[in-house]
């Protein structure tokens, strides 16, 4: 089967300037991501990237726009109403499946890290009731990586699943001198995506939002995949 190589382009800024750098001793370490969908409904109209809108509606014409979230980027959007029945269902799964807090534990002692994921967020619930007619069903899941074991421990509400950690580590190919930006290829059934990372030297290299990676000497501050983004939004250590 051809694979399709998708590269996301885009030009990355560090987005943690605020935060401080942490103590040298302590035992835990508590932080947040804010994972959201690279769709965006405004206006009665949904913005994406070109590339996105090609491989997800490879049928509906696009036109090209300044971004409303950035003034530099020129994306492409198209009218909600010209979407189909099946065009929109498409599109709530891919906003309702990319949109989640995420909160870490990391702790020191034992090794592991605990991540939360708690699916929707307001502004979500406020789109799917504009656009699609109602809310959605809050849903919730926990991942547990084990240094340790070595393993990753998956726990949705129905089921649970366990892999190795060394099965899922990820290489990142640094595009810069300082190791702080860089892309990361990986394999699906049908494609190859290749994803941009971002770290904050100022951050322990543990703290990630559930990718691990191999060789990265810092902290995860954003991913962003075709699909969504990823941003680190709170770090906390605790002694």
């Amino acid at each position: 089967m051809k694979k399709l190589l998708l590269i996301v382009l885009i030009t990355v800024s560090n987005i943690i300037n605020s935060q401080t750098v942490g103590p040298k001793e302590y035992s835990k370490i508590k932080f947040v991501y804010e994972q959201k969908s690279n769709f965006l409904l405004e206006n009665d109209k949904v913005y994406a990237d070109t590339l996105l809108f090609k491989y997800e509606y490879p049928q509906l014409k696009f036109s090209k726009t300044v971004s409303p979230l950035d003034s530099t980027k020129i994306i492409g959007f198209i009218e909600f109403k010209n979407f189909s029945k099946e065009d929109k269902k498409k599109l709530q799964s891919n906003i309702y499946h990319t949109t989640h807090t995420i909160e870490g534990t990391y702790n020191v002692k034992k090794n592991r890290t605990n991540l939360h994921f708690k699916r929707g967020s307001k502004k979500m619930r406020e789109i799917f009731t504009r656009y699609f007619g109602g809310g959605f069903s809050d849903f919730q899941f926990d991942v547990v990586i084990d240094y340790n074991s070595r393993q990753i421990k998956t726990n949705y509400p129905s089921q649970n699943y366990t892999e190795s950690l060394d099965s899922k580590l990820r290489k990142i190919n640094f595009i810069n001198n300082d190791n702080s930006i860089g892309t990361y290829t990986f394999q699906t059934k049908n494609s190859n995506y290749t994803n941009v990372v971002t770290l904050n030297k100022e951050y322990n290299n543990l703290i990630t939002p559930k990718e691990v990676f191999s060789n990265n000497e810092f902290g995860i501050s954003e991913i962003v995949s075709l699909h969504d983004t990823t941003k680190l939004r709170s770090v906390i250590y605790e002694k």
